[in-house]
């Protein structure tokens, strides 16, 4: 089961109107699912979405309503879970009872909710399992320390507020960046565009650290949502030359390899090389095959040999499952 979702970062003032979340099953139907807003709210965005083997969450991010009565009034955000299953029905939602900016949503099953998110206060990223009604059942350590004393008081500093600001930046712009992918029962948190462990996460909280074996001049593109059978589906890229990058040629799609890596100790198993379709175009490894789509040509068969070569071929958005 593949889903596409159109509506990333988009807003919308209608608490009726759902943004675009389509459903895509192995024989190529396509059906459109409607996703729970809430109400009274001026805009409504989406701000990640997650699909599990059971459900699909919706992390949805909500400005209050302006009411004319003061010149200037507080625009509050708030931060609601919109999940139905994969049918687009039973559909739910909840506000989240939490003092961080979420930024990153999963679930385990039809369990706990998982939320990474950004301490704006103390400048810290969070990892939390949420129950049900959106309150807080216990954080994750993410072996992240405070900043001490002196880093504090160096930031303070005349001149120094700038740099703080563009580090602070790039702390929560490598969270908006990280990714939650299935994998059996436990989920993984994961870098792309970086050569950072993937972190495996399990129903209770416990997590270990898996350190990806990519090739040398690779990076992680993404992991794709798989089976937990001790093996991960891993995507990668070429890291881009920067002195390529500086001549402002055209923009190319960077390499891409797909490898089997042990789920346990992250070594390379095998790469998984085929010519058709693109590596870019795989979407899923579950029940131990590749799923991918992608457009391919309509097969003419009323077309005569006198205008084979003059017609240009058709083409089709079509789903292909394989096994590995």
């Amino acid at each position: 089961m593949e889903f596409l979702d159109l509506s990333w970062g988009s807003a919308t003032s209608d608490a009726s109107a759902a943004p675009d979340l389509y459903r895509i099953s192995p024989d190529g139907e396509v059906r459109e699912l409607l996703r729970k807003l809430p109400p009274n709210f001026s805009n409504v965005s989406v701000r990640d979405f997650f699909a599990g083997d059971r459900t699909v969450v919706t992390l949805l991010e909500a400005v209050n309503r302006d009411d004319g009565t003061e010149a200037s009034p507080p625009r509050e955000k708030e931060y609601f879970l919109s999940t139905s299953d994969h049918d687009g029905d039973l559909n739910s939602l909840v506000q989240m009872d939490v003092r961080f900016k979420p930024v990153r949503i999963a679930r385990f099953g039809a369990g706990d909710f998982v939320v990474l998110g950004w301490d704006e206060g103390n400048l810290l990223p969070m990892l939390a399992l949420l129950k049900e009604d959106g309150t807080i059942r216990r954080f994750v350590d993410m072996d992240s320390r405070r900043p001490d004393a002196a880093h504090v008081a160096h930031a303070s500093e005349p001149g120094n507020e700038t740099a703080s600001a563009e580090q602070t930046h790039a702390t929560l712009d490598s969270l908006q960046d990280a990714a939650f992918v299935a994998y059996g029962s436990e989920l993984l948190l994961t870098y792309p565009g970086t050569n950072k462990p993937v972190h495996a996460l399990s129903a209770v909280g416990e997590g270990r650290s898996i350190p990806i074996a990519l090739p040398g001049g690779y990076v992680l593109h993404d992991v794709l949502a798989s089976d937990s059978h001790g093996v991960l589906v891993v995507r990668a890229r070429a890291v881009e030359d920067p002195a390529k990058a500086a001549t402002g040629g055209a923009a190319q799609e960077p390499q891409m390899r797909l490898f089997e890596v042990s789920a346990y100790t992250g070594a390379l198993l095998r790469e998984l090389v085929f010519a058709k379709p693109r590596v870019s175009e795989v979407t899923c490894a579950a029940n131990s095959s590749l799923t991918a789509i992608f457009y391919d040509t309509v097969a003419h068969a009323d077309r005569d040999a006198a205008n084979a070569g003059t017609t240009d071929d058709a083409t089709q958005l079509v789903i292909s499952t394989v096994r590995r």
